[in-house]
């Protein structure tokens, strides 16, 4: 069903063009920014608690870290599941075709195309562990939960907002999109940067 996906931000009203459900009640469904701005406050929530206590001393960090990137598929998934130009095919492509077809109608360049094309499949290593997670014979899922860091997790909210800067700007192409002045998905959330540790001046 072809609808309309309305952003809120700095009390505006965004509006594209996308393929979505709309639910009993009738009302318009925005998973994939519900899911971002999840990931917007539990990330600086997170972050906020490093600062107070110590990473080593926040209570239960690797649930936090593993929301907040299962918060990063969920949006992405959506994201760019909504926004496949093919909808009456039988079965969707896998998300590296998805993410694919997109940066090719981008403006990004070829080196940059691949480089997120690379972090896009690292992460969803990660993704696929934690959605599927449960014992397999190599433990495979149990090891990439063990292997995130706030370090990779940082790489993957990077790479989640420069996705999703990818579709505004191809949706800015449009003149029919009501994007208004919105450049940039930071426009409408807000995540705090990892704190740099300070320089040891020398002697």
């Amino acid at each position: 069903m072809e609808t309309r996906l309305c952003f809120v931000g700095a009390g505006k009203w965004v509006i594209m063009s996308y393929y979505c459900r709309i639910d009993s009640s009738g009302e318009e469904t925005n998973l994939q920014l519900y899911s971002l701005k999840q990931a917007e406050t539990h990330w600086n929530g997170l972050l906020d608690e490093i600062r107070k206590v110590g990473e080593d001393r926040v209570p239960e960090l690797k649930e936090k870290m593993v929301f907040i990137l299962n918060c990063f598929g969920l949006s992405l998934s959506q994201l760019l599941g909504q926004n496949w130009p093919y909808p009456t095919q039988a079965e969707m492509n896998s998300p590296g075709e998805l993410l694919g077809h997109i940066l090719k109608n981008s403006n990004i360049d070829r080196v940059n195309r691949r480089r997120l094309n690379k972090a896009f499949q690292d992460f969803l290593v990660y993704y696929g562990a934690i959605r599927h997670f449960g014992k397999t014979k190599d433990d495979r899922n149990y090891r990439a939960v063990e292997e995130i860091t706030i370090t990779n997790l940082d790489t993957f909210r990077r790479m989640t907002v420069e996705i999703w800067d990818t579709m505004i700007e191809i949706f800015q192409r449009d003149r029919d999109n009501d994007l208004d002045d919105l450049r940039s998905i930071c426009d409408i959330v807000y995540f705090e940067e990892i704190a740099q540790p300070s320089a040891v001046p020398d002697g």
